[in-house]
């Protein structure tokens, strides 16, 4: 994800040797797919693969069953064709290999990475480990703080300053390994810096030179990684800049390819073989990882760079009709499967969420302060819950060991209360002007009421409550693998059930899709006007995401009865004849589906 060259060519030293092309023995026709009846746009990926040349951009809907149709698409490769199936994260890839045949291999873009790193040593001249050690994700603030040691003095860096600064530079360079982005140019860099919201702790000319420094950090990071040290967005990084030869394949299949960063893209065009087929499968619908680095144009860069073909799956065999009329708002182009059920919409209030959620719901968020008080509240009720993503265990935890008697907690929570007050006095003191202060106070009122939480309902069960009994609840109540999944909306995607609970709609698209910076880049064919934004069209993306979860049944759950009512009446009263037609087109429809599902929940038939 470079700013002025998608080719990592132009980024080779010139000592640096040209990477090894095999070419290899051509691919043979693949065997007929199973015998099933697929439906139309299962058949023309079918038939893209029955004549194996090119390649394709499948564009997969919302429950479309698009691992289905790659298992499929798999069993029709012959077996002297070599194929790798690439994913994001370990528990899809875990799932494929108990599905792919044996002959075709499933691994995700970070340990493929790893692979070209360990595979390459002796070309590097480095005697790197075999079986190397978890992956070091503070290599780059250690690099970056012993540069600003270095050149304090001429940085005008106070001593004081030193971590805060070294973290500013190890982020910048993580984003900028992501990106591909030329450090040495100023330009690019702060573009870097906007279209990620980061906030430089030095400002003016003292900035500039910081981010003078990313050279010689990355340099740095390079020659250590060539050395075995690496942290996972090394892993994609350094093959590229390194200019390193990967393992070559006749068919490579990507699955969510609309997450890749420009960085993980590179490294998957290096596997393809002359003659060779990709198939890359995701949905530009559902690209919301822009603020962690993904490339929101990645499926038009790949149809860009490698003329592919688009094939559509856009049926929908998980969201019921009245779901999928909603989630067209924002994807037009997704149908309802035939004889989908027509699916059912309710709105509750927050405060009788517990009355209504069962083991195995999913209660989504767009942030994660009201899954942290919703999972307090179920817990207080007794309600199995625990928060996706979060370390709330963990927190707790720690705070417990830091507060709580060894044994006897009878006394506890009167301690509690105390510390909780004294926290937040501290928070204030230390981050009075930063803008980090109010979910830091957050933060750590949520992890103290949990704790008392928690000491309540140990006190209701016992006489004598003790630290191990304390251990256990914690684990009932917030750590289980069982109960209601509470979730943000992004750590959600992937993930279906068949009721899912929608967190405050009222609150949703308030002020539009506004974007981080309008510019576009320079040299970049496929840009947009926001094409360095870190949001653009992501929000639009987050709510389509929200509306295709359930399989059956959606409710929307307001923080107060009335809201969504009370927010549809301000947008009809305002100044102007139709207000929504003024509106931000994102604001303008969901304020439409807001509408819509207040209809479908009167009708409950």
């Amino acid at each position: 994800m470079e700013d002025t060259s998608t080719d990592p060519a132009a980024r080779r030293s010139p000592d640096r040797l040209a990477p090894v092309v095999e070419s290899g023995p051509p691919a043979r026709r693949p065997r007929p797919p199973p015998p099933h009846a697929p439906s139309s746009h299962q058949a023309r990926v079918f038939a893209f693969v029955r004549e194996g040349r090119g390649h394709a951009v499948v564009q997969a809907t919302a429950g479309s069953g698009k691992t289905t149709t790659l298992v499929q698409v798999a069993g029709m490769l012959p077996r002297e064709n070599r194929a790798c199936f690439l994913a994001f994260n370990r528990s899809t890839v875990a799932e494929l290999r108990q599905r792919l045949p044996a002959h075709v291999e499933a691994t995700t873009v970070h340990a493929l990475g790893r692979r070209i790193l360990l595979d390459t040593r002796p070309r590097l001249g480095k005697t790197l480990p075999r079986r190397p050690g978890e992956p070091d994700e503070d290599k780059y603030r250690q690099l970056a703080a012993e540069l600003v040691r270095r050149r304090g003095d001429d940085l005008g860096v106070a001593r004081e300053s030193t971590d805060a600064v070294a973290r500013y530079l190890a982020r910048l360079a993580h984003f900028a390994r992501l990106d591909l982005t030329p450090p040495r140019s100023p330009t690019a860099v702060d573009r870097l810096v906007r279209r990620y919201g980061l906030e430089p702790v030095v400002v003016g000319r003292q900035r500039q030179q910081v981010h003078a420094l990313l050279p010689d950090l990355l340099r740095a990071g390079a020659e250590a990684g060539t050395a075995g040290l690496v942290d996972f967005t090394d892993m994609l990084y350094l093959p590229n800049v390194l200019d390193l030869p990967g393992p070559r394949y006749d068919v490579v299949c990507v699955d969510e390819a609309q997450d890749l960063s420009r960085a993980a893209l590179a490294l998957v065009m290096r596997l393809l073989s002359p003659g060779a087929g990709g198939i890359f499968v995701g949905d530009a619908r559902q690209a919301i990882y822009g603020f962690a680095g993904a490339d929101e144009r990645s499926l038009q860069r790949i149809a860009h760079r490698t003329s592919a073909i688009s094939l559509p799956l856009s049926r929908s065999f998980r969201c019921p009709q009245r779901h999928v009329t909603l989630a067209r708002r924002f994807s037009p182009e997704m149908e309802a499967a035939p004889g989908a059920a027509l699916g059912t919409l309710r709105t509750i209030a927050e405060a009788r969420l517990h009355r209504h959620v069962r083991p195995g719901d999913l209660v989504l968020s767009r942030t994660n302060a009201p899954l942290v008080n919703a999972c307090l509240r179920l817990a207080r009720a007794g309600v199995p819950a625990r928060v996706l993503g979060l370390e709330l265990v963990a927190s707790v935890r720690a705070l417990a060991d830091r507060l709580l008697p060894p044994d006897d907690l009878r006394f506890a929570r009167p301690m509690v209360r105390t510390a909780a007050r004294e926290e937040a006095r501290r928070i204030e003191v230390r981050l009075l002007t930063s803008p980090a202060m109010a979910a830091s106070l957050r933060d750590a009122a949520d992890d103290h009421e949990a704790l008392d939480i928690l000491l309540a309902a140990l006190e209701s069960r016992h006489l004598r409550p003790t630290r191990q009994q304390f251990d256990q609840l914690v684990t009932e109540l917030f750590g289980g693998t069982s109960g209601v999944l509470l979730s943000t909306i992004h750590k959600a995607k992937g993930r279906e059930a068949e009721r899912v609970f929608l967190l405050r709609p009222e609150e949703l698209a308030l002020h539009g899709a506004a974007t981080l910076d309008s510019q576009p880049r320079s040299h970049d064919p496929v840009a947009g006007p926001d094409a360095t934004s870190a949001s653009g069209s992501s929000e639009r993306n987050v709510l389509f995401v929200a509306l295709t979860r359930a399989r059956a049944e959606l409710v929307l759950v307001e923080r107060q009865p009335g809201a969504i009512e009370r927010r549809l009446r301000l947008a009809a009263a305002a100044p102007q004849q139709g207000a929504d037609s003024v509106l931000d087109p994102l604001v303008r429809d969901w304020n439409a589906v807001l509408r819509m599902a207040a209809v479908m929940a009167r009708a409950r038939t």
